[in-house]
């Protein structure tokens, strides 16, 4: 019989939204799993049952607007950063710490040009956005280039909208190798998603657009970054979804160099991730 036991860990979850990409990192110091032995020549896929507290790390401009370590914050990231209200942009795009530089920032706006995503709603068989291609080729171009979608924003569930993100945050020493993993991540769940939706609607399936699609991973790395398991914590309802989830995350790994900080003691690594896609 498999024993549930409790284990100190440190976790990022990132939540990405088809169309917008998103992300949501957060850190807990627990979490109940079940016991895993090493896997040294295949990549083992469980699923399994996980609920724990989570402290959200989010994504930050290269500058601080001010560097001041806000008290009570519930966000985590790279900097310090202190404000007096918290908003979030009403259009997806990268962290914009846009007090002082709204000029600058309305003309980096006009040189860059977002490409829109599908929704649920969009990737219905009667839909525009279909185009009669070959499924596996525009995968794997984008991911030969190094493209993945332009451009990345948190899953802030709480905060208002507004004309630009500003957060309380405080600094996260393991910031950097967790968007490491991000960055690399993201270049393969946008096709790998892709290609799912394009075979279920060749196939005849389709996907039911009310309410969101969210599949919970969690995967467990050696003491170099290595991927060895993946555990499904909660199915979306729609199996090829979980399995894009998977799938992107068998492809972006390894995740090297991981910091000493965060291998726990029998030298593995756990990391959660979130992929949801909107209705």
């Amino acid at each position: 019989m498999k024993k549930s036991y409790q284990q100190k860990s440190w976790f990022i979850v990132g939540s990405l939204l088809l169309h917008t990409i998103l992300f949501g990192l957060f850190w807990t110091s627990e979490l109940f799993l079940q016991p895993t032995l090493p896997q040294d020549e295949y990549i083992e896929v469980t699923f399994t049952d996980s609920k724990q507290p989570l402290q959200q790390i989010v994504q930050q401009d290269e500058k601080s607007v001010n560097e001041v370590e806000p008290e009570n914050a519930k966000f985590l990231s790279a900097k310090n950063q202190k404000i007096n209200k918290e908003t979030q942009a009403k259009q997806s795009g990268d962290f914009n710490n846009q007090i002082g530089q709204k000029t600058k920032i309305a003309k980096q706006a006009q040189s860059k040009k977002t490409k829109k995503l599908p929704t649920l709603q969009d990737l219905s068989p009667d839909s525009d956005w279909y185009v009669e291609k070959d499924v596996e080729e525009p995968r794997q171009q984008e991911v030969q280039a190094g493209n993945g979608p332009a451009r990345s924003n948190d899953y802030l569930k709480d905060v208002k909208s507004g004309a630009q993100t500003l957060l309380n945050a405080r600094e996260f020493v393991y910031y950097s190798y967790y968007n490491r993993i991000r960055n690399q991540l993201q270049q393969y769940w946008e096709p790998s998603i892709k290609v799912k939706f394009l075979k279920l609607v060749k196939s005849g399936r389709n996907i039911a657009s009310s309410g969101d699609k969210l599949t919970k991973v969690l995967i467990t790395l050696n003491n170099q970054g290595t991927l060895i398991k993946v555990q499904v914590v909660e199915e979306s309802g729609v199996r090829d979804l979980d399995d894009a989830a998977i799938e992107a995350f068998q492809q972006a790994a390894p995740f090297p160099n991981p910091p000493k900080g965060i291998v726990e003691q029998d030298g593995t690594i756990k990391i959660r991730w979130d992929f949801v896609v909107e209705a």
